[in-house]
């Protein structure tokens, strides 16, 4: 049921977006309406795979609780990804160029490579055991990378470093700021649908593959 109301409100959501006024200091802002949900959607998603990777190393070890962090992480990936090229997309029309090296660009970036680099550790190790147990440590630091390099990092540095506008929520109108949160909520939805049906396909091949050991 999920998964439809998501679907749907997604759907009206980008309705919204296309038919509201540009937001302050900003030529157009349709793109917004999908690149800042899948972005914010990312770290909530990164966040939930830190959070499953803590249950499962201190609630009870329970194998569904990694497959699920991992499936958090993975379609939080795939978010951050399309967020990134999205972006380039929407840095392109507002600011004329795909890529500035903005700090917002750069930390985003440096949370991919990071989430890329985990991936490749956790493949890297063959018993099961220590996976999931070293997978705990990445996930928590991954979401702390996330964290600092596409939020923190931009407000630390000097104002207007970032071509990034840091008051648009508080300076467009009420419209817009309804429309760019709906949207966050409608893509958030959605996006942990498709991890917990990614996360039910990781639990079923974790089975098969005890199955075929088990019978070896």
């Amino acid at each position: 049921m999920l998964k439809f109301i998501a679907s749907a409100w997604v759907l009206v959501g980008l309705i919204i977006g296309f038919s509201v006024p540009n937001a302050q200091n900003l030529a157009t802002t349709p793109i917004a309406f999908f690149h800042v949900p899948l972005a914010v959607s990312m770290l909530l998603l990164f966040l939930l795979s830190a959070i499953w990777s803590v249950k499962w190393a201190f609630f009870g070890r329970d194998d569904r609780d990694d497959a699920r962090s991992l499936a958090f992480a993975e379609v939080g990936f795939a978010a951050g990804l399309i967020a990134m090229a999205s972006g380039m997309l929407f840095a392109r029309t507002n600011w004329g160029a795909y890529w500035s090296w903005d700090p917002q660009q750069v930390g985003v970036l440096g949370t991919l490579l990071t989430y890329a680099a985990l991936f490749a550790l956790r493949g890297a190790t063959d018993d099961e055991g220590t996976k999931r147990k070293l997978w705990t440590v990445y996930a928590v630091l991954g979401v702390l990378v996330a964290c600092f390099g596409s939020y923190i990092y931009r407000q630390i540095l000097p104002e207007n470093t970032s071509l990034h506008p840091n008051k648009t929520l508080t300076t467009s109108t009420p419209i817009f700021r309804f429309a760019l949160w709906f949207n966050v909520v409608g893509y958030a939805m959605l996006l942990i649908c498709a991890a917990n049906v990614r996360a039910r396909f990781e639990i079923i091949s974790n089975r098969l593959d005890e199955r075929v050991w088990k019978r070896a």
